[in-house]
């Protein structure tokens, strides 16, 4: 029998019936603009900003109450100083089963590798041009490429990701992307949450920002894209709760077919060691390209349902509340 691998791992919250969150595979590593402070500073800095990304919000006094009577150096894997462009960052690796290790301890909730995808429709009339919409390519225009960069920066401090719509053209004035007979204009692409803002020139130095049923004027261009800045970082926080999930653990047998080889074993024990709803599991049987798992989930049976269902690495058969049967995907 193999030696039940203990996760204290968790997360996913069912937002509708269908997710399309993603893992955030790089989630305990940390890459900061280094300050003039010392190394072990920057380190505390970054350990913070690891706290951050798993609370989904900010809290100084978890953090510490987090590291207890350890250094923030205590908890890494390795670290390295580097050079983008001129300025020096940290890049700080931290060991993910001590860090969750003070979570359960601490009795803290927190948010795993799997994140919420939110789509973003963002559409621009500058006054000169037809209005278009922001999409997933580099922008050299100052209004476009500081929106890229704010939804960049927030995905990269929160653990989220923010996508745009591709070749899209430009639309009727009259038929603004954000009008209900528009909702399902994005069917095609999977998120899990949708954001519309439509931004309009009202002036040569003067702007407006809709969002929802809300209209906000500005007097320069700096002073709107701060506010949007604002505006999403509060956004992330309300996003981000949706997936941390119910502290309750529950035992569940999970069947798994299409095993064919040891590459395919190897595979789905990987599946299983990164799932961010599994606590622990053990091999229970094993018969010709199938088997079965006993394990300890953190949460809902639904949620963790979900999170198979969900799953690159596996096509969901049939579940019931106490067993889920899946087919391993041919790598």
């Amino acid at each position: 029998m193999h030696k039940a691998i203990i996760k204290s791992i968790f997360l996913i919250i069912i937002f509708s019936n269908h997710i399309f969150a993603k893992d955030l595979d790089n989630l305990f590593n940390i890459t900061m603009r280094i300050s003039d402070e010392s190394i072990d500073k920057n380190i505390d800095r970054s350990f913070n900003h690891l706290v951050f990304r798993l609370l989904g919000y900010q809290d100084l006094q978890k953090a510490k109450m987090l590291k207890g009577n350890y250094d923030s150096k205590d908890f890494l894997n390795n670290y390295s100083v580097i050079n983008i462009d001129g300025s020096k960052f940290l890049q700080a690796s931290f060991d993910e089963e001590i860090v969750i290790n003070q979570f359960i301890q601490n009795e803290f909730s927190f948010i795993g590798r799997n994140r919420p995808v939110i789509f973003l429709d963002i559409q621009i009339d500058n006054g000169f041009n037809e209005p278009f919409k922001i999409e997933s390519i580099p922008y050299e225009a100052k209004l476009e490429s500081s929106l890229q960069r704010i939804f960049d920066n927030i995905s990269e401090e929160r653990g989220l990701f923010f996508e745009f719509p591709q070749n899209t053209i430009n639309i009727n004035k009259n038929a603004y992307f954000f009008e209900d007979e528009n909702s399902d204009e994005f069917k095609e692409y999977k998120f899990d949450y949708l954001d519309s803002l439509f931004i309009s020139r009202s002036g040569i130095n003067n702007w407006s920002l809709t969002y929802k049923d809300k209209t906000s004027l500005f007097e320069s261009i700096d002073e709107m894209i701060n506010s949007i800045r604002i505006l999403f970082n509060s956004l992330a926080t309300n996003y981000l709760n949706d997936f941390i999930l119910e502290a309750t653990e529950r035992s569940i047998v999970l069947k798994v077919n299409n095993v064919k080889s040891v590459d395919n074993i190897d595979s789905m024990l990987d599946a299983l060691d990164e799932m961010i709803s599994v606590k622990e599991y053990s091999i229970t049987a094993f018969k010709k390209d199938q088997i079965s798992f006993a394990l300890k989930i953190f949460g809902t049976e639904e949620q963790f349902i979900k999170s198979v269902q969900n799953h690159k690495d596996f096509l969901l058969e049939l579940s019931t509340n106490d067993l889920i049967e899946a087919s391993l995907n041919s790598l």
